[in-house]
């Protein structure tokens, strides 16, 4: 019931009208997908009682490019594997999510995929966990976007 008291939350917040026109739309979305995903995970690892996942949770950013996470910005840390300054963090292992989206006609995509990666003999190594596709509709009778679908898996 929390969880979906949560996402119906996030999402009435993200969508406002008077907020979308304030808003970077495709930041609220690709937001809310991370939001759904992180919440399901969270729900997963307390009840194995391991906060390691979460504590140690990164949010793949090789372009640098600010994120608008704004319900747990705390939660993530943001790196780009591929600067050599990472490499030692890397030797250790860590988990990490990278967003992919995708617009067909009036569909927006957004796939979230969990990674394993370590760095070891100067090779990376990434091992995958599954993930989240959430998917955003354009409705134009409305002038909105809508939540169709969000499907996790590998959980």
């Amino acid at each position: 019931m929390k969880k979906i008291f949560f996402i119906v939350s996030i999402l009435a917040y993200c969508f406002k009208a008077d907020a979308q026109q304030n808003k970077d739309e495709y930041k609220l979305m690709v937001d809310s997908a991370i939001s759904i995903m992180y919440t399901q995970y969270s729900d997963v690892i307390k009840k194995q009682n391991t906060d390691y996942y979460l504590n140690n949770l990164y949010l793949l950013n090789e372009q640098n490019l600010p994120l608008n996470y704004v319900p747990s910005s705390d939660k993530f840390k943001l790196m780009n594997v591929y600067d050599a300054q990472n490499r030692k963090v890397l030797s250790k292992g860590i988990y990490a999510w990278k967003v992919f989206t995708t617009l067909r006609k009036n569909q927006f995509t957004i796939n979230i995929v969990d990674f394993y990666i370590t760095y070891k003999n100067h090779n990376y190594n990434f091992s995958n966990g599954g993930g989240s596709t959430t998917v955003f509709e354009y409705s134009c009778d409305d002038g909105k976007w809508r939540l169709i679908t969000s499907k996790n898996r590998g959980i």
